[in-house]
């Protein structure tokens, strides 16, 4: 049972598992994101050019899938999977590739979340098996930092200023207990590779939607660390100054948070300051174990907090004074005790792909059906119902 499908002290234990984890992360160790850009790049200059413009049409959701499915293991298990490289990969010697296994997965739970404490009544075979799989294959990488742990407590001094980082080793020093580090590492890994590849995906339909932003976006990445052939790899410190760069990811999250929809359980019998009675203004009460489900995507649409136009695309809003204290109308990684853990890497590594894309194609353009209403594909994580088919010149 790892850190989101428990409460009370069993969530604290798991919080307090995985925080010096994350602390200890070294986001700003930017290089290997870079090799997975280089591979995704591959990806997409093998694609044909179209005639006369010289543009390639490419699906980048499924790149970005693949992407953050690569970046995702190699941090939490020292390897990538070679999403990027191949269309079918296995982390071991699974019946079901690991990649179809985990996004089964991911599908029966996302039906079990509505069923609460009835989830049991989804319960596949095709479920069960591809829960088994992926248990099984994260397993192998579970047995092999046990061992590395063991021999490194062998070899006196033996700390090499050049270690590489590896959250599942880490995470290795405070427990042994193989059946956590598999559900805590499984926990992680959900948490993290969709939702970055949704962020990553819906930041370049609007991009692509909105060319002024995209110009205005490539001349600060330009002023800062170069485009085209005076391109250079930025650092952390570098994306961190690239204000407009902040604002679109703010916006995108803003309007397309991953997790859209939310739950809480009361511990106590309480109240809710306003939302009841006739002009939803009065408190509402709630019970002891009453549900209380909230939706992200509604509260970050509500016109009282960001305006008439709180439905539009608009990054320079988070310029304004108005939104320099917004506190709990944004919370596409919640608050308060339960906010994420993996907040910062997350925005680092999207921010370091969005600014690598930026500097390598001068322009974004959609296919026909992308101007049109957004589609939501909305599970665990809500992605774009249609993709992110656009052309990339």
């Amino acid at each position: 049972m790892g850190i989101f499908s428990v409460d009370g002290v069993s969530w604290s234990h798991s919080r307090a598992l995985l925080r010096p984890s994350f602390d200890r992360a070294n986001v700003s160790d930017l290089g290997q994101l870079e090799g997975f850009m280089q591979i995704f790049f591959s990806r997409i200059n093998e694609l044909p050019r179209q005639p006369l413009t010289h543009t390639r049409a490419v699906e980048l959701q499924e790149l970005f899938q693949c992407l953050t499915m690569d970046s995702s293991t190699d941090f939490l298990f020292g390897d990538p999977i070679g999403a990027l490289a191949s269309k079918k990969y296995t982390l071991g010697n699974g019946e079901m590739a690991f990649d179809k296994a985990f996004d089964i997965a991911q599908y029966g739970l996302a039906m079990r979340a509505p069923l609460s404490s009835f989830y049991w009544l989804y319960n596949g075979r095709e479920f069960r098996k591809a829960c088994s799989t992926a248990r099984a294959q994260v397993a192998i990488y579970v047995s092999r930092a046990l061992r590395k742990l063991n021999l490194a407590e062998k070899k006196s001094g033996e700390e090499g200023l050049g270690k590489k980082y590896v959250f599942l080793e880490e995470l290795a020093e405070r427990t042994q207990d193989p059946q956590v580090l598999q559900d805590q590492v499984l926990n992680v890994m959900l948490a993290g590779r969709d939702t970055t590849a949704a962020l990553l995906s819906w930041t370049f339909l609007c991009l692509a939607r909105n060319p002024e932003v995209y110009k205005k976006l490539r001349a600060e990445i330009s002023a800062v660390v170069g485009v085209d052939e005076d391109a250079r790899l930025p650092t952390q410190a570098e994306l961190r100054s690239i204000q407009y760069l902040r604002w679109i990811i703010q916006e995108v999250l803003r309007l397309y948070p991953p997790v859209a929809l939310n739950a809480r359980r009361a511990l106590h019998a309480t109240t809710l300051p306003y939302g009841g009675g006739p002009d939803g203004n009065s408190p509402i009460s709630i019970r002891k174990g009453e549900r209380i489900v909230y939706s992200v995507f509604s509260l970050h649409r509500r016109t009282d907090l960001y305006g008439p136009d709180a439905n539009e695309f608009r990054p320079e809003r988070w310029g304004e004074e108005a939104l320099r204290r917004i506190g709990w109308g944004w919370l596409p990684f919640n608050g308060g005790p339960r906010i994420c853990l993996g907040q910062q890497m997350a925005l680092t590594h999207a921010s370091y792909f969005v600014t690598r894309m930026m500097q390598v194609y001068k322009e974004i353009t959609p296919k026909d059906f992308a101007l049109a209403d957004d589609s939501y594909d909305t599970k665990l994580v809500m992605a774009s119902g249609r993709g992110v088919h656009v052309f990339l010149f």
